[in-house]
């Protein structure tokens, strides 16, 4: 057996000279520990909202429910053409939350009696100019929509504000690791690895009755600044 070992090992030394192929073996060390520190880090930046996304529902009660249906469906469709008369794209207007379902006035003799049919339906709108907003959210309620809700703002790109928030978070990173290996008597070197632990973007949601849409031609709109915030951790070098 250690003859056949011996000869395959002649072979494979001799394929590898034959073939101008040479070896390279690398090896660490396991065990001896990484000389790192490991710091949180978090980022902030402000961006203006660039969008807003409303829903206009429309709901009606009736003896029955195809004719229920039929009244927010015929709704819903004057809604949709009022929005986009106000220069909303129609890629950007979608029905939603179709529901019909019975109401009840009582029992008669342990028997629920139905009262009639609700029905709602929808249309949930995205307004990418904001100086439109406040006339968009009138012409829907104009058009019959009595159950409005939004805006809520948000970025249809937010992949800068992000840049910027996860650039925030790494040199906070980097202080926070400072802080440490000045403690320690050393100081940083490299970025060993980094990771992202997590970016927020939460809308800016305003209520709009609909008695004040209805009020005036636009609804006065205050779109404010979105708060983008970023995590990170970060492992660096200690010198």
């Amino acid at each position: 057996m250690r003859t056949r070992a011996l000869s395959a090992a002649v072979v494979l030394a001799a394929l590898l000279v034959l073939g101008g192929c040479t070896t390279k073996v690398v090896t660490s060390d396991s065990v001896t520990p990484l000389n790192t520190a490991t710091a949180t880090g978090t980022g902030r930046t402000l961006a203006a909202p660039d969008m807003a996304e409303m829903t206009f529902g429309v709901s009606a009660l009736e003896p029955e429910a195809d004719v229920a249906l039929e009244k927010v469906s015929a709704a819903a469709a004057s809604i949709t053409e009022a929005v986009k008369k106000a220069g909303v794209s129609a890629d950007d207007i979608q029905t939603a939350n179709v529901s019909v379902y019975p109401e009840y006035s009582g029992y008669d003799d342990g028997t629920p009696q139905i009262s009639g049919y609700r029905a709602s339906v929808q249309v949930r709108v995205k307004v990418r100019d904001l100086g439109t907003l406040g006339d968009v959210i009138a012409a829907a309620s104009g058009a019959g929509a009595n159950e409005i809700g939004g805006p809520s703002f948000m970025l249809d790109d937010d992949a800068g504000a992000q840049d910027e928030a996860i650039t925030d978070a790494i040199a906070d990173a980097r202080r926070r690791a400072e802080t440490m290996a000045k403690a320690t008597g050393k100081s940083l070197g490299a970025i060993v690895s980094v990771a992202e632990t997590g970016v927020s973007i939460p809308p800016i949601y305003h209520g709009v009755e609909a008695r004040a849409a209805a009020d005036g031609a636009g609804v006065p709109i205050e779109p404010g600044q979105l708060d983008v915030t970023a995590n990170v951790t970060v492992v660096f070098e200690l010198k």
